[in-house]
């Protein structure tokens, strides 16, 4: 089947002049794009699909190219094209990273031009006498190369972001705080996915044998895709089969449930069932702090959100999600999140909060209110600068930002605040200087923006404020609905001024927007949808809860937690 494909394509390049090759990448691209996938060389596939959607010869929300997305690691650009693109936000240019034979130092960017000037290459170096046979064996070499530089660097990647997860070094940082919180590590390789579990002087540890639990699951298209990587290419399917069920608000509560049992059979069970460990968390008190860290597709699920058949995991504890920080830099190693698993110290009692709120958002009058009820502060007023917003978190103190923002294709330091006057404030403008905030609170419609390990630009807004010396961020994985993310603001602001470690207050917020239901007189100041009355009577609010994990389990802490 491959050699017939690729036959076919060099019989069509060997009368295409090589100016022609980008003019005829309407009908050279999908047969490219065939070739590649008959011989199964995937990240080939993959560019060769971003590449009839940079030129518009396939929709951007084709749904063949978001699942080669998922397919090809790419998560969040997936989950981006999927739920949330509009024509007129900017999306990422598509690159994959390279690696030659796995030698140090070759680390490069692959784009989506680089199929097509390979094949201007080709024909144009292609002799007459022998011109298909020439044309067909270059294709092979060329486009296999490069299909095993792409996947060198997958095996990298991953190596590089599962490193970050030292085994030994969480251990020694966990020595002193597993006595104040349960510590959870979750470690996925291509062969194995690995899960630890330190709590009071126990420790468990389960590892799973990712291929053949994902080959078990394989239909007849995953079969002819079976490669070194397939078994995380599954757990990520998984992982963007939950976010968008999370994301629709036409699946019945049970198809969500369905999935966060799925993980938390897979990750969390099997630890709890550990002898010894059942009664050294009941030994930490009512709702303990439970530190999770993971890295790539692992890393974008609400932990907090999982279910165990009987209630959700928020529910049992004060959950903490950090996944590694990386470096802007590119293909930089990352490393764990220290704080995460030393606990961090305790926000002084009458520390200061600030906060700057974009008053166009729905929720940002609640939050100014709250601001001056429980801290006794106000808001940031006037012009946003760069400066404006470094002052947030230069000092020790809460910080709190709501605005929404615009992200880029540069990268995490390239995502830009949008002012009130609309304006744009890149966060690279912002993080310039060491950071000393002991919390900041990224609300209104910021995400977390947690990247892809295979995906450029890795460092998240979280890991650029963590690495610049703010000791905890709250984040949200996806944007929030605008009533929720303002009751979770402010029990949140209640619990802190309040005294509560951070982990306690951010659970409890959590825990007080599950429990929510409005009133008809909240749906009317909400201005939600009112049904009306047979008769032209009263109009009454339909029932509105907030128990869906869409509405409170994208709020992650990551970092200190004491």
């Amino acid at each position: 089947m491959a050699t017939a494909a690729l036959g076919g394509l060099a019989r069509d390049l060997a009368t295409t002049p090589p100016e022609a090759v980008e003019a005829h990448w309407e009908w050279l691209g999908p047969a490219l794009l065939n070739a590649a996938d008959a011989a199964s060389w995937h990240y080939v596939v993959l560019l060769c699909h971003a590449s009839l959607v940079d030129s518009s010869h396939i929709d951007v929300k084709d749904d063949a190219y978001i699942q080669r997305l998922v397919q090809g690691h790419r998560i969040n650009d997936a989950l981006y094209l999927k739920l949330h693109h509009q024509p007129d936000l900017s999306r990422r240019p598509l690159r994959l990273p390279a690696r030659l034979w796995n030698v140090p130092g070759t680390d490069g960017w692959i784009d989506t031009e680089a199929p097509r000037a390979l094949l201007r290459e080709i024909v144009e170096h292609a002799p007459e006498d022998g011109r298909v046979n020439w044309i067909e064996k270059q294709l092979r070499r060329q486009f296999e190369a490069m299909n095993n530089r792409l996947k060198d660097a997958a095996a990298m990647q991953m190596m590089r972001h599962a490193s970050a997860l030292n085994g030994m070094q969480w251990r020694r940082l966990t020595k002193q705080s597993q006595y104040e919180a349960v510590h959870v590590r979750l470690h996925l390789a291509s062969g194995f996915l690995t899960t630890t579990i330190r709590v009071r002087g126990q420790i468990g540890r389960v590892t799973h044998v990712v291929p053949l639990k994902m080959a078990r699951e394989l239909d007849e298209d995953d079969r002819r895709s079976i490669d070194s990587h397939f078994a995380v290419r599954g757990i990520g399917r998984h992982v963007f089969d939950l976010l968008c069920t999370l994301h629709d608000k036409e699946a019945p509560d049970a198809a969500a449930h369905d999935r966060l049992r799925y993980f938390y059979d897979l990750l969390l069970a099997p630890l709890f069932a550990k002898p010894g460990i059942a009664a050294a968390i009941a030994a930490l008190g009512e709702r303990p702090t439970l530190v999770i860290v993971t890295h790539g597709a692992l890393a974008q699920i609400p932990m907090a959100a999982l279910h165990d058949g009987e209630c959700y995991l928020g529910e049992r504890f004060n959950v903490v999600q950090s996944p590694p920080l990386y470096p802007a830099e590119a293909f930089a190693p990352g490393d764990v999140d220290w704080e995460a698993l030393l606990g961090g110290e305790p926000i002084p009692p009458g520390s200061r909060a600030r906060g700057l709120f974009d008053m166009g958002l729905p929720s940002a009058p609640a939050e100014v209110a709250n601001l001056a009820r429980f801290y006794g502060a106000r808001a940031g007023e006037g012009n946003w600068t760069p400066e404006v917003v470094r002052a947030l978190t230069r000092s020790r103190g809460v910080a709190f930002l709501s605005a929404h923002v615009r992200p880029s294709g540069d990268g995490t330091v390239a995502t830009a605040i949008q002012t009130p006057d609309h304006r744009y404030i890149p966060f690279g403008d912002v993080v310039t200087e060491a950071m000393a905030a002991d919390l900041l609170v990224l609300a209104g419609c910021v995400s977390v923006g947690q990247s892809d390990w295979l995906a450029d630009g890795e460092n998240s807004v979280v890991s650029l404020y963590r690495r610049a010396g703010v000791q905890a961020v709250i984040a949200s994985l996806w944007p929030v609905d605008d009533q929720a993310a303002s009751l979770y603001t402010g029990a949140l602001m209640e619990a802190l001024a309040a005294g509560k470690s951070r982990a306690a207050a951010h659970g409890d917020a959590q825990r007080v927007v599950m429990g929510t239901r409005l009133t008809v007189t909240d749906a009317y100041r909400a201005q939600d949808r009112l049904i009306a009355q047979p008769g032209g009577g009263t109009p009454v609010a339909p029932a509105l809860s907030f128990a869906h994990p869409r509405f409170w389990a994208a709020f992650t802490l990551s970092g200190a937690w004491r």
